[in-house]
């Protein structure tokens, strides 16, 4: 049999289904062990040092899950969708996702993505990016349609950019796998150098 990768036990620190489905994209196998940081707590701590916020929530989710699995490699990453400085949080309501696209419109908003590697309780590897997306103006029939089909209320923007929110923007910068949460070719990279991964 012909395999392309072989891999340590790998744990992804989150229950994000397009986190999952990029690690699969790329034939990884792995365990699901969300962190359970509370997320709140950190968030107090900063002011509106977004990158910094992204990046140290990424490390307590790995680092937290690594100190219960010391010997396996330990992928977390975290996201922040920022308008004019002001942070916005997963819409959890039909109301607030309508409210965020709202506010959403004909702008442009970045997305602060950090991601992590943790083994044996420290980090050993980390990368920020910080895509950029400005929506086309919305009308509240395209919000509501738009709602009504993806239901995106645990994602924070209230958008699914791998599905059909492509159509809501005019002009995106940045890769598609960190715009959905995970920078795939840097990790992919930084696998294969930590020697977590090897290709035949």
């Amino acid at each position: 049999m012909f395999d392309l990768i072989h891999q340590e036990p790998i744990i992804l620190a989150s229950g994000s289904k397009s986190r999952q489905h990029l690690l699969k994209s790329v034939g990884l196998d792995f365990k699901i062990i969300p962190s359970g940081v509370d997320e709140t707590a950190v968030k107090n701590d900063f002011k509106k040092d977004w990158l910094s916020l992204a990046v140290t929530l990424a490390h307590e989710k790995a680092l937290t899950v690594s100190k219960r699995f010391p010997d396996t490699a330990v992928i977390a990453a975290d996201q922040l969708c920022i308008l004019d400085n002001e942070y916005f949080d997963k819409p959890i309501t039909h109301a607030n996702a309508v409210g965020q696209l709202q506010r959403l419109s004909g702008k442009k908003h970045q997305l602060f993505t950090a991601v992590c590697i943790a083994k044996n309780n420290r980090i050993i590897w980390q990368q920020e990016e910080c895509p950029e997306l400005t929506m086309h103006t919305l009308s509240m029939s395209t919000i509501q349609a738009y709602l009504h089909q993806e239901q995106p209320y645990q994602s924070c923007g209230s958008y699914h950019y791998e599905g059909m929110a492509k159509w809501l923007f005019k002009e995106v910068s940045g890769a598609e796998s960190t715009i959905m949460g995970l920078p795939l070719q840097s990790l992919v990279n930084a696998l294969l150098s930590l020697e977590i991964v090897t290709i035949a």
